[in-house]
C-alpha cells in the first residue's frame, strides 16, 4: 500500500500541506537553523514567479538524503486516494510508516518545510517592497502630472481672462463710438435745417434724409 501511495504521489501536483497537517501526531523535533534564502527572484511588469520558480531559486537545499522526499510530497501522499477519507491520526500514522520505508527522517520533512515558507515570505516581503517603489514612484508622476496640469490649467485660465477683459474693451470702445456718432449726427442735422430755413426743422431726431425730403416737397409745390 504505501509503495502504491508514493508511487501515485509522484505523479501528483505539488499541493502545499497546511499547518494543521504537518503538526497533527507529530512530535516536535529540533530544528536547525536554516542558511538564508537568497535570492529573491524578482516579478518584472507585475508578473509574479510561480511557486517552483521560488524555490529553485532559493538558496536552500533539501537536507534529506532523498532529494525527491520533501514536504511538497508529504502533502501529494496525505492527498491521495489511498488516504482519501481517513482520519487524521490515521493518515499520520501511514505518512509516518512511508516515510519510515523510505528511509526519510520527519526532522528532514520539516526542515523542508520551514525553509519553504521563508522562501515564500522572502518573496512575499521582497514583493511588497517592490510594490511600494512601484506605487510610490506613479503617485510621485501623478503629482508631478497634476502640478503640470494646474500650471497650463493657470495659464490658459489667465489668457481666457484677458481675452474678456479684451471683449470688454472693444464693446465699451464702441458704444463710446456710438455716443459720439450721435452727438455728430445731431450737430450735422442741426447745420443742415438752417440750410432749408427752417428752424423748426431741429429736434432731437432730425436727420438730414428728412430735411431733404421735407425740402423736396417744398420745393415741388412752389414750383
Amino acid at each position: 500500500m504505501f509503495k502504491r501511495m508514493l508511487q501515485a504521489s509522484s505523479g501528483q501536483g505539488r499541493i502545499p500541506a497546511s499547518s494543521e497537517e504537518l503538526n497533527t501526531g507529530l512530535s516536535t523535533p529540533i530544528i536547525s537553523e536554516p542558511p538564508r534564502i537568497d535570492p529573491v527572484p524578482k516579478a518584472e511588469n507585475g508578473k509574479l514567479a510561480a511557486f517552483d520558480e521560488i524555490y529553485s531559486k532559493s538558496s536552500f537545499k533539501s537536507t534529506s538524503g532523498h532529494a525527491e522526499y520533501n514536504i511538497l510530497k508529504v502533502a501529494d501522499m496525505a492527498t491521495s486516494e489511498q488516504l482519501h477519507g481517513l482520519s487524521s491520526t490515521a493518515k499520520h500514522s501511514a505518512l509516518m510508516m512511508a516515510l519510515e520505508a523510505a528511509g526519510v527522517a520527519v526532522e528532514d520533512i520539516l526542515q523542508d518545510a520551514m525553509q519553504r515558507q521563508r522562501a515564500l515570505e522572502a518573496y512575499d516581503e521582497e514583493q511588497q517592497r517592490r510594490l511600494q517603489e512601484f506605487e510610490s514612484g506613479k503617485l510621485k508622476d501623478n503629482e508631478r502630472l497634476s502640478a503640470e496640469m494646474e500650471s497650463i490649467s493657470a495659464t490658459y485660465r489667465t489668457k481666457i481672462a484677458a481675452a474678456v477683459e479684451e471683449i470688454e474693451r472693444e464693446r465699451s470702445a464702441f458704444r463710446e463710438w456710438q455716443e459720439r456718432k450721435v452727438r455728430e449726427e445731431r450737430r450735422i442735422a442741426e447745420a443742415a435745417s438752417l440750410c432749408v430755413n427752417d428752424p423748426g426743422a431741429v429736434s432731437s431726431e432730425a436727420s438730414v434724409t428728412r430735411l431733404l425730403e421735407k425740402n423736396a416737397t417744398s420745393l415741388r409745390q412752389s414750383a
